[in-house]
């Protein structure tokens, strides 16, 4: 069983980080096609213990690390072919003739043992200085003050906006009416509803309750002016919102019967998240 499950989810990670690669490249149809395949392992990947379900999460990572990219190809305004330049080809560079130039007699030449110790190099002064081997000051060697950190692989960015952007926001949505109270007693309502089928087992439903929950989490944060707290909710709430995607997708390749309930669900989700980013580039976006 365990054996399985690794290997589902091994084939997952594979072709999400195979997605991503490709969507960096900009192929998109590659791309959306592995995210595709890496849904279907994903999907029989279900179950096991924390070891399975950490690395769930970091799959999920990297799908959300790939949507972003396609999300933004897709926002991006395509250029018309008649207007896009062809740039002119560079002309070839011409061939420069080789110059070979007398070496000295081997007699001539006159080698210094360099010593390697850095105990050693600090005392070594050069044969070649003559009179001013006195003045002669060794140069210090210096260190970096702390080493630079490597990257960790296999873990997504965390989700943020600076400051600005969350003020634009709750400007947003101050205009449409929406208040602290209300977003407050939304997520509040949601939580209690995620916590309970999240203890009842019912995965579908709990990630569509902590969806609503994010959200009004997200909005409240930001119209309180609390940008740590809206951070940290945005970036729950992209990767709640991946996993809508990939269980829809799931069930719609499938051709299941939940599907259709599953497809608007996603939808709204998505939308919401569009929403959200647009107001933060300052974008007026339709209710």
């Amino acid at each position: 069983m365990n054996e399985a499950l690794m290997t589902a989810l091994g084939e997952a990670k594979t072709a999400a980080t195979e997605a991503k690669t490709a969507a960096e490249a900009g192929n998109w149809a590659e791309a959306r096609t592995l995210l595709e395949i890496m849904e279907e392992r994903l999907e029989e990947g279900k179950g096991g213990n924390a070891a399975h379900a950490a690395r769930r999460r970091a799959i999920l990572k990297l799908e959300a690390e790939v949507r972003a990219i396609l999300d933004a190809a897709d926002e991006a305004p395509q250029p018309d072919r008649a207007e896009v330049d062809v740039p002119a080809p560079a002309p070839l560079p011409l061939p420069t003739p080789e110059v070979t130039l007398p070496l000295p007699p081997v007699a001539e030449l006159q080698t210094e043992a360099v010593p390697a110790s850095g105990a050693e190099r600090q005392d070594y002064v050069p044969e070649d200085l003559g009179r001013d081997r006195q003045d002669y000051v060794p140069a210090t060697v210096v260190h970096d003050e702390a080493p630079v950190a490597a990257k960790v692989r296999g873990v997504a960015a965390p989700h943020a906006l600076s400051a600005e952007a969350w003020a634009r926001v709750a400007g947003a949505l101050r205009a449409e009416g929406v208040t602290v109270e209300e977003r407050q007693q939304a997520a509040a309502h949601h939580e209690a509803a995620y916590r309970a089928a999240t203890e009842a087992r019912d995965g579908w439903t709990a990630k569509v309750e902590e969806r609503f929950y994010r959200q009004a989490q997200v909005e409240a944060a930001a119209l309180t002016g609390d940008v740590a707290a809206a951070n940290e909710a945005w970036d729950r709430l992209f990767d709640v919102v991946t996993a809508i995607r990939s269980r829809e997708g799931a069930a719609r390749r499938k051709k299941l019967p939940v599907a259709a309930e599953m497809g608007p669900i996603y939808e709204a989700a998505r939308l919401d998240s569009l929403r959200i980013k647009g107001w933060a580039r300052g974008v007026k976006v339709a209710a």
